[in-house]
C-alpha cells in the first residue's frame, strides 16, 4: 500500500495539475519575502519540464502546497535536493517524508548494517527510538556529516518509521574511480548501473566543466576524467539503492544534494535507463539573491536548454565563507 500525507500529496500532484493562485505578471515577486527573514521558503516554481506550463506560487512551507492543490498523481520516486549546509532545506524536507521507503545519499553502502540495525530497532512495537538511537547505530559522526545542520530532518525520520536506506557508494570505491575511472568496477557492475551507457559528449563537457568550477579552477586538468566518472559512479549508485527501495516498497525518496537530483545527467538519468517506467519527480531546493527576483533565472539547464529540474523551492540563503579562498592556501 502507497503511503502519503497531503504534503507529499499535494507536491506530487503538480506533475498532473500544475500550481494555482500563481503570482501574476507585474505582482510584487514572491521570492523577495524570502530575504525578508522569519521564513522557511517564499515560493515554488513548475519550471514546466513536464507540461510545459512554467508556474510560480507563493508559499510560506511546503505544507501550504495542500492549500493550493487538487487531486494527486503520486510518484514511484521523489528526489529532494538540498545545499548541505542549508538548514531552512532540512527542516522543509522534514515535512515531506510521507513515503514507504526513505533513501539517503548521507548513509553509504559500508554503513548497512547500522542502518539495518536501527530499521529493526525502530520497528519494534512500542519502541520510541530516538535522534541518537539513529546517530550512534549507522556511526553518523564517521560519515563527515554533522558539520552540516541535519538533526530536525533526521528526527523526522526516526519518527516516520520508514525504513531508511544508504544510498552512497563506499567510501574507498569513489576514491579509487576517482583515480581509475571506469577500470576501477568490475564490467558487471559498470552494466547493472548502466555505467555502460555514454552521457555523450555534451554533457561529459558539462559534468567536466562544473567539477573544475567547483574546484576553483586550481585542479589538474589530468585528474577531472576520473572524477567526472566518480560522480557518475555516485549517482548511479544512489539511482540503484533508491530504485531498489521503491521497488520492495512501491514508492521511494531520495534525500541528496541538488547535483545529484539533475534531470539531465544526475540520478534521474540513471532512473530512466533503467526503469522507464517509472515515475520520477525531481526537486531541488534553492537559495535566493538580492535582486535576482525572476525564477527562470535560477532553472538549471542541460547542454539543450531543457529544465534540469521539475520543481525549485525557494529559501532564503546563508552566510558562507568564499570556498575558494582554501584553494588558494
Amino acid at each position: 500500500m502507497r503511503i502519503s500525507t497531503s504534503a507529499f500529496c499535494a507536491l506530487l500532484s503538480l506533475v498532473s495539475v500544475g500550481l494555482a493562485g500563481s503570482v501574476q505578471a507585474g505582482g510584487a515577486s514572491p521570492l523577495a519575502s524570502c530575504l525578508a527573514g522569519g521564513r522557511e521558503a517564499c515560493a515554488i516554481y513548475d519550471t514546466g519540464s513536464r507540461n510545459g506550463r512554467p508556474n510560480l506560487i507563493a508559499i510560506d512551507d511546503l505544507s501550504d502546497l495542500a492549500k493550493h492543490v487538487a487531486g494527486m498523481k503520486p510518484a514511484d520516486i521523489l528526489i529532494l535536493g538540498e545545499a548541505h549546509d542549508n538548514p531552512h532545506h532540512h527542516t522543509l524536507r522534514a515535512g515531506l517524508l510521507s513515503a514507504p521507503a526513505i533513501v539517503m545519499e548521507q548513509l553509504r553502502a559500508d554503513q548497512e548494517s547500522g542502518v539495518a540495525a536501527f530499521n529493526e530497532f525502530n520497528a519494534e512495537p512500542g519502541r520510541a527510538a530516538t535522534l541518537e538511537d539513529l546517530k550512534s547505530k549507522v556511526g553518523w559522526e564517521k560519515g563527515g556529516w554533522d558539520k552540516y545542520p541535519y538533526d530536525p530532518l533526521l528526527a523526522a525520520l526516526v519518527a516516520t518509521r520508514a525504513p531508511i536506506y544508504a544510498g552512497d557508494p563506499p567510501r574507498d570505491v569513489i576514491r579509487k574511480a576517482a583515480k581509475e575511472g571506469s577500470t576501477a568496477l568490475p564490467e558487471a557492475d559498470r552494466t547493472r548501473l548502466a555505467l555502460d551507457v555514454p552521457l555523450g559528449p555534451e554533457l561529459d563537457a558539462a559534468s567536466a566543466d562544473e567539477i573544475e568550477a567547483s574546484h576553483c579552477g586550481m585542479l589538474p586538468k589530468t585528474a577531472i576524467p576520473g572524477m567526472a566518472f566518480a560522480q557518475r559512479y555516485r549517482d548511479a549508485h544512489l539511482a540503484d539503492a533508491t530504485l531498489q527501495a521503491a521497488t520492495r516498497h512501491g514508492q521511494a525518496i531520495l534525500l541528496t544534494g541538488n547535483n545529484h537530483a539533475r534531470t539531465d545527467r544526475g540520478v534521474p538519468w540513471y532512473l530512466r535507463a533503467r526503469a522507464p517506467g517509472k515515475t520520477v519527480v525531481s526537486v531541488v531546493f534553492v537559495e535566493v539573491e538580492d535582486g535576482k527576483w525572476d525564477p527562470e533565472a535560477y532553472v538549471p539547464r542541460g547542454p539543450d536548454g531543457k529544465a534540469a529540474a521539475d520543481y525549485l523551492v525557494f529559501t532564503p540563503t546563508i552566510a558562507r565563507d568564499d570556498p575558494c579562498k582554501a584553494f588558494g592556501k
